[in-house]
C-alpha cells in the first residue's frame, strides 16, 4: 500500500455507545482492541493517523486521541475537529463499529479517490445511499461541512448526497456492516 503524504487516516470512535452499552473502540474482533486495529489498518496507507474521541474517553496517547470541538451529536464532530487540526489535508475517516474493514477496503476506496470532488465514499445498495463512515473527505470539504452544520444539519450522509460525493460500490457485501448491539456481534 503506498502512503499518500496528503492522507491523514481517523478512527471515528466518539460515540457514546448507549445501544452497545460499551464503548465499541474496546470490542476485539481481530485480536486486540478494535480501535487499535483500525489504527493499525489506516496506519499503513495514511501519513499520519488519530483517533477521534469524546471528551470522557480515555484513549492511549499511542492512538493519538483528538478530543471532539464541536457541539454536535454526530460523527462530523470528529470530522470537522480533523479538519480544524489539520485543514489541508485529506482525511480516511473509519467508524470503529465497522469490523470488515481491511487492507483490501482500503485500497479499493483509495485507488477510486477523486480529489476533485468533495469525498470519496463507498454506496450502500440496500439504503441506495452513500455510507458516510467509510469515507476520503477532501480539504474542499472543510469550509463546506462546517456552513452545513452551521445551518443545524449534522447528517454526513445527508451532505454526501446534497454535495455529489464521489461514489463506489464496496468489494463485498459485509464491507459496509456496523455493529451497534451486542447483538449485532459476530461469533
Amino acid at each position: 500500500m503506498d502512503i499518500a503524504s496528503n492522507l491523514y487516516g481517523l478512527v471515528l470512535s466518539g460515540g457514546k455507545s448507549s445501544r452497545m452499552g460499551m464503548d465499541k473502540g474496546l470490542i476485539s474482533y481481530h485480536g486486540k482492541p478494535q480501535r487499535e486495529h483500525l489504527f493499525d489498518l489506516l496506519s499503513r496507507c495514511c501519513a499520519r493517523v488519530f483517533t477521534s474521541c469524546n471528551a470522557e474517553q480515555q484513549v492511549p496517547e499511542n492512538l493519538n486521541p483528538i478530543v471532539d470541538q464541536f457541539d454536535l451529536q454526530s460523527p462530523l464532530n470528529g470530522i470537522l475537529t480533523a479538519f480544524k487540526k489539520f485543514p489541508d489535508k485529506a482525511w480516511l475517516t473509519v467508524a470503529v463499529d465497522m469490523p470488515y474493514v481491511d487492507d483490501h477496503v482500503l485500497n479499493t476506496l483509495i485507488a477510486h479517490r477523486d480529489s476533485n470532488k468533495v469525498a470519496t465514499c463507498f454506496y450502500n445498495a440496500s439504503e441506495k445511499l452513500p455510507d458516510p463512515l467509510l469515507t476520503i473527505w477532501e480539504p474542499a470539504a472543510y469550509p463546506l461541512l462546517l456552513k452545513f452544520t452551521e445551518q443545524g444539519r449534522i447528517s454526513p450522509r445527508d451532505f454526501l448526497s446534497t454535495h455529489h460525493a464521489h461514489m463506489i460500490h464496496p468489494p463485498n457485501d459485509k464491507t459496509l456492516l456496523n455493529i451497534n448491539t451486542p447483538g449485532d456481534i459476530p461469533l
